[in-house]
């Protein structure tokens, strides 16, 4: 069961798992706004059978108090939460492991404070929007007949605010099924909606989340590449990301081979989106097997 801790002003929705004094890993959500109730549902049982597993509906996400119309709200503003909680918590450092733009949190939490930061897991991340949006939006067309003017956003120059905002069109296009299979390589969409719907969070609680991403999206922090800050990462990092995952293109994967000065790179042969339910028993295996290094699991 979660609870709220109090940091910087606001209630977070906190998920923990496993014992206080095992290592300690905190989770970060993607979307944004997607909440932890997809790694909560199986992935965070099994790690915390070796590690103190932490998971959070960040600050305005869901089970998160919201946030007000007139709330000064950022990129930092999550940043800062992760550090308060650590510190709240107890913990001198944690390993951090972000899914998808959790990933992107994931790469500027440990860039900002490197010393709270023991190693770093980006699960299909994205480090650069532009990048991952324009990938996302070539596989939706595929599912489209024939040529189509959405191919504009490939061919042409396009910025990431632009990109971030066509790819709703595209995929209003293409339908909530076809845009869900994309995402989806082992799991049909009905049963990754079902882990949502069993849930059963009170009506409006998704809506309220759309504040969230509406501030980050005005603000304009997320739309800029953290590709750079790659190299200037000492602590080990490890890539998971499914053989046909969407939102890390091959540009993003290859910059992060040939740059990260201490990283390693595992595929989900049977995954694209989302390994850790795809293919949960190897994904909490190489997760474990990081962490923990030689430790036996």
């Amino acid at each position: 069961m979660g609870r709220f801790i109090h940091v910087r002003g606001t209630n977070l929705h906190v998920e923990e798992f496993g014992e206080d004094n095992e290592e300690a890993l905190l989770y970060l959500h993607g979307g944004p706004g997607a909440s932890c109730l997809d790694f909560c549902y199986e992935q965070a049982s099994l790690l915390s059978q070796k590690l103190r597993v932490i998971a959070i509906d960040q600050r305005g996400v869901l089970r998160s108090d919201p946030l007000e119309e007139d709330t000064d709200f950022g990129l930092n503003d999550i940043i800062a939460d992760c550090e308060a909680l650590r510190e709240h918590l107890g913990i001198q450092a944690w390993t951090v492991l972000g899914h998808s733009f959790g990933g992107y949190l994931a790469l500027k939490y440990v860039y900002e404070h490197p010393q709270s930061v023991k190693k770093v897991i980006y699960e299909a991340p994205s480090f650069d929007l532009g990048l991952s949006t324009k990938s996302m939006i070539s596989r939706a067309i595929r599912l489209l007949d024939g040529e189509h003017e959405f191919n504009r956003f490939i061919n042409e120059s396009y910025s990431t605010k632009e990109l971030w905002h066509a790819i709703g069109k595209v995929y209003r296009e293409i339908g909530d099924e076809k845009k869900d299979s994309i995402y989806l390589k082992s799991l049909a969409p009905r049963e990754l909606n079902s882990i949502y719907e069993s849930a059963s969070l009170p009506e409006g609680s998704w809506e309220r989340t759309q504040s969230h991403t509406k501030k980050l999206e005005d603000e304009g922090l997320i739309f800029e590449s953290l590709l750079p800050l790659i190299p200037t990462i000492d602590q080990p990092s490890l890539l998971l990301h499914g053989k046909f995952d969407p939102v890390l293109c091959e540009q993003q994967k290859k910059y992060f081979m040939k740059n990260a000065p201490e990283g390693k790179t595992v595929v989900f042969e049977h995954s694209a989106h989302f390994p850790r339910l795809e293919e949960p028993q190897k994904y909490r295996n190489e997760v474990l097997s990081f962490v923990l290094e030689t430790v036996p699991i």
